[in-house]
């Protein structure tokens, strides 16, 4: 995502942020103020983002608008966090949350990464 997505872009993100602390402060009448946010803000990160990162990778922008994008993301992330945890775990890793939570920023880090190595091969390939 480039610096001008966020520029025009910036109140919706700011929109969903502000809905996702709404919706955490609603359920820590229930729960507590900590575990809500760590329910809600956990379970973006595990569920969601892993998988945005990575259908960007996959996807241009223009090629699946933004329901699919959303779909696929929670798909992807389904089938390949839980994936990666459990081969980590056979190659003798301890599951913690510590190490989840970096495998999890290691597969968006490869998302991105990919994300913007097709980007700038794709530019160097135009030019040529």
């Amino acid at each position: 995502m480039s610096n001008k997505f966020v520029q025009n872009n910036i109140y919706k993100i700011l929109g969903v942020i502000l809905g996702l602390v709404v919706l955490s402060l609603i359920c820590s009448i229930w729960l507590g103020i900590g575990q809500s946010f760590r329910i809600i803000f956990g379970s973006l990160y595990i569920l969601f983002l892993p998988g945005l990162a990575l259908s960007f990778a996959f996807f241009k922008k223009d090629e699946i608008d933004i329901i699919e994008r959303i779909a696929l993301s929670f798909a992807l992330s389904i089938a390949v966090v839980p994936l990666v945890v459990f081969y980590l775990n056979l190659i003798g890793m301890k599951i913690t949350a510590l190490n989840v939570s970096l495998v999890v920023a290691a597969i968006i880090g490869l998302g991105i990464g990919l994300f913007y190595w097709k980007r700038k091969k794709g530019a160097v390939d135009n030019s040529a």
